[in-house]
């Protein structure tokens, strides 16, 4: 699996955080833009990276019939021997609020030339029912989605509900179009809510308060597959922001930090 996929398949599930079926929750969380910096953490020798350098920009929006998100990440993967690869993803998405119907549209590129792309429109039969996708690229591409999978959003509202009740484990399986595969079966272990130890002076006050330590792990579909392909540890706020996030891939680790979040107005339906 490409780190660029990688990469891309988590910033799909945090794009989504915000986005649940209709709810007091969803209904009390807000639209926003936020900014984070990426960059290398830690890398063995094996990984052959220098540096990770980066960005990632969000934006989730509430637009009455549904909640989308729109998502921009670079990232410069320098190695040691002093090649440089640019990766460029983009990923725009709507999700409607009953969580049955998801349109997405994946556009990933390499050095400034654009090499894989995903468009297509997933249903579900109902909550918990089987599924069914019909991608317009790659033309002709058909999916089946198995009962109890969700979509992005659905997973991470259940995902956030869990935290609040205090449940510590949570296993689903998600559908994000964004591969050939399209579906991952994520583990997720959930911390207490913590506050935060070192406030951001350069954040608002609500991005200062409490959060919750998650460690998801990401394990692809196919038969045999025992391990999973990454993991990522995020700092959740309650708002359903992600403060912090630390992409794990065993032989190298990439930080995202919050720099900046913005509120846009609400729409008026």
């Amino acid at each position: 699996m490409s780190l660029r996929r990688v990469i891309l398949g988590l910033f799909i599930a945090l794009t989504c955080l915000l986005v649940s079926r209709p709810s007091a929750q969803a209904a009390n969380l807000p639209s926003y833009r936020a900014v984070y910096t990426l960059a290398l953490d830690r890398a063995s020798a094996q990984s052959g990276l220098v540096g990770a350098p980066g960005s990632m920009t969000i934006e989730w929006q509430d637009v009455c019939d549904g909640w989308s998100a729109v998502q921009h990440v670079t990232i410069n993967l320098n190695e040691g021997s002093g090649n440089t690869m640019e990766t460029d993803s983009r990923f725009a998405s709507w999700e409607s609020k009953d969580g049955l119907v998801f349109r997405f549209d994946v556009r990933n590129s390499r050095d400034g030339s654009l090499y894989e792309q995903f468009n297509g429109r997933a249903t579900l039969s109902g909550q918990g029912g089987p599924g069914h996708v019909v991608y317009s690229v790659p033309e002709g591409k058909t999916l089946d989605i198995p009962k109890g999978a969700v979509f992005p959003s659905e997973h991470l509202f259940v995902l956030v509900d869990a935290a609040k009740k205090g449940e510590k484990i949570l296993s689903r399986i998600v559908f994000d179009g964004a591969s050939d595969e399209g579906m991952f079966e994520i583990n997720a272990v959930i911390g207490a809510l913590t506050p935060v130890a070192t406030p951001n002076a350069g954040l608002d006050s609500s991005l200062n308060t409490k959060y919750w330590p998650m460690r998801l792990a990401f394990f692809s579909m196919k038969v045999g597959v025992d391990l999973p392909e990454y993991e990522t540890t995020v700092h959740l706020l309650e708002n359903g922001i992600a403060r912090e996030l630390l992409l794990d891939y065993g032989n190298f680790k990439i930080r995202g930090t919050l720099d900046t979040v913005e509120f846009p107005p609400e729409p008026s339906c």
